[in-house]
């Protein structure tokens, strides 16, 4: 690379002060490790700006994909939640009932005072123990064939021994 002189030249007029005009400073630019012609690139090359793009995306992906899988996990757990609260309110209605009776021995029915209406279906059998009832539990989705709640529980007579 050949480097530029720049003459910076005296303001007084030739003749006045007995000189020749001459050069006072020499200037040589800086060297510029790119050929002539490319200036510095100021931005990313699209290769890396789709690069970058397709990292982005595939974390998008993956996270969308968790939180569906967060979406369904919470809902199983609320639905199987509020059986579980079905199935003991029939306990409840059981002890305040009559669980000696022979209507109660098989019974069914659909709870709707929950967010979602749930069918229970309640079976109560003898244990050795006379004074002793067992009672089994299971509340279903209205058309479901696993039991979301299935709760097993005694229930005792009262005696004046």
């Amino acid at each position: 690379m050949a480097s530029r002189k720049i003459a910076v030249l005296s303001a007084i007029p030739p003749g006045k002060s007995g000189r020749k005009m001459k050069p006072e400073l020499e200037f040589t630019p800086h060297p510029n490790p790119l050929p002539e012609g490319e200036g510095m690139s100021a931005g990313f090359t699209l290769l890396e700006v789709m690069m970058a793009l397709s990292i982005v995306s595939i974390a998008l992906v993956a996270i969308i994909g968790l939180m569906g899988n967060y979406v369904r996990n919470l809902q199983g757990l609320q639905e199987r939640t509020f059986a579980h609260w079905v199935a003991m309110n029939r306990v409840i209605e059981l002890q305040l009932g009559d669980a000696w009776s022979e209507s109660s021995k098989g019974k069914e029915g659909v709870d709707e005072t929950s967010l979602f209406p749930m069918q229970w279906i309640q079976s109560v059998s003898e244990t050795p123990y006379e004074k002793m009832r067992k009672v089994e539990i299971e509340v279903y989705e209205p058309q479901g064939d696993e039991p979301l709640a299935r709760l097993t529980t005694y229930v005792g007579r009262e005696s004046s021994w």
